[in-house]
């Protein structure tokens, strides 16, 4: 054969090589891009938040979106116990009042914050800041967000940041959570629901140091300093701000008001397995009512006082203060889950771990009658373990966390 035919043949195989090679490393990289992007899509990224328009309808240009946000995009009123968020949440609020009223929520997977009509059920993304993980998040109604997670080495973070304030939902689009990481390691925190003021407990050696802020951390100041670390803090609409201890049961706790200059102002204790639910005072003068309960030997009591001058009466329930959420206004009512059945030798102590959950239906309290009544039982097929209740100012909407899953619900008072 003459060399020159074999220098082309030669020629052409490696011709053949290197395009099947470069053929070869197209493929790979377009599959490797799919990839991607299908994960991108899963986490969020790029997906624009619905618009809704003033009608409560989803434009067809977010339709998808809408659909990938919530499973209840209809302009139809929601059912009176409504599964807003079956994903896990971290946090929720009721925002605005009327026809403008939204409950507000945190996305435990991905950190973006969302809102919900009661009236349409439409969902909107009101953030596309991906902060993965968030197992606690605190919202304020002046867009005052603050998420709490775990970094790489264990320790807690917490970011506060903020968002449009506007209570409407149209036009509206997803914006960037702008803010700020406060200490690590913040062992508990409260947020006050209007204007975002923190109250929260730093650990530091022998003890720790109950500080008040503002929402994004600054003008810090050290309200007292105390060897207990199991402070649990709380802010209350009107201002107050109350310490409890974490309950435990039989263990006798004792709970006391933040007055001015760190001074400690006893409000109850010592009572067994304390978990304390303060109303907060629509006006001057308004009586501070309590609703609070107690654990012995794993069997639950509640207990409630319209003043701190009258006689308590024990409520016929049986349940954790912390199931429990005052409705505002006139007269003392509140709203409470009750646990349907027996709960449990160690119920208090296993329900604060996440080791067990109970199935609940929902009761009114009187507390200046000291009666309750059943008000609403969830169908058999849908149980709910009641935490993290709240009520909007107006009293007609009730939202809560089913504790089993996380999930975020919504009962309307009103059939």
């Amino acid at each position: 054969m003459k060399m020159k035919t074999v220098v082309e043949y030669v020629l052409a195989v490696v011709v053949v090589l290197i395009l099947g090679s470069l053929a070869g490393w197209y493929f790979f990289l377009r599959t490797q891009t799919d990839t991607t992007i299908a994960e991108s899509v899963a986490r969020g990224f790029g997906l624009g938040a619905p618009e809704g328009n003033t009608n409560g309808s989803v434009s067809s240009a977010s339709q998808e979106a809408a659909t990938d946000a919530s499973p209840a995009q209809s302009a139809q009123r929601p059912a009176q116990l409504w599964s807003v968020e079956p994903k896990p949440t971290s946090g929720h609020t009721f925002i605005g009042s009327g026809k403008n009223l939204r409950l507000r929520y945190v996305e435990r997977a991905s950190g973006y914050v969302l809102e919900a009509d009661p009236e349409t059920g439409q969902i909107l993304r009101l953030t596309n800041t991906l902060m993965p993980k968030i197992y606690e998040a605190l919202l304020s109604e002046n867009g005052h967000v603050l998420e709490r997670s775990l970094d790489t080495a264990g320790n807690i973070t917490t970011f506060v940041g903020t968002i449009a304030t506007s209570t409407s939902s149209a036009s509206s689009s997803a914006k960037t959570l702008t803010g700020t990481y406060l200490a690590k390691n913040i062992s508990s925190v409260s947020m006050h629901p209007v204007s975002g003021a923190l109250f929260y407990v730093v650990g530091g050696q022998g003890g720790s140091a109950v500080v008040s802020a503002e929402w994004n951390g600054e003008k810090q100041k050290t309200l007292l300093e105390s060897a207990i670390i199991s402070w649990k803090p709380v802010t209350l609409a009107d201002g107050r701000t109350i310490l409890v201890q974490a309950a435990a049961d039989g263990v006798p706790g004792y709970s006391y008001e933040v007055r001015q200059g760190g001074v400690l102002n006893a409000i109850l204790g010592p009572v067994p397995g304390l978990v304390v639910r303060a109303r907060p005072s629509s006006s001057a003068g308004t009586p501070n009512a309590l609703l609070w309960s107690q654990s012995i030997g794993g069997t639950l009591s509640v207990f409630a006082r319209v003043d701190q001058n009258s006689t308590a009466v024990q409520i016929p329930v049986r349940t954790v203060a912390d199931k429990c959420v005052w409705k505002s206004g006139e007269g003392f009512v509140a709203y409470c889950g009750v646990p349907q059945g027996s709960t449990g030798q160690n119920f208090l102590d296993n329900w604060y771990r996440g080791a067990t959950h109970s199935s609940d239906a929902l009761w009114r309290i009187d507390a200046s009658a000291g009666t309750a009544e059943i008000l609403y039982t969830p169908p058999s097929n849908t149980p709910v373990d009641i935490e993290n209740i709240l009520i909007d100012k107006a009293g007609q909407y009730i939202s809560f966390t089913n504790a089993a899953d996380k999930s975020l619900w919504l009962f309307r008072l009103t059939k």
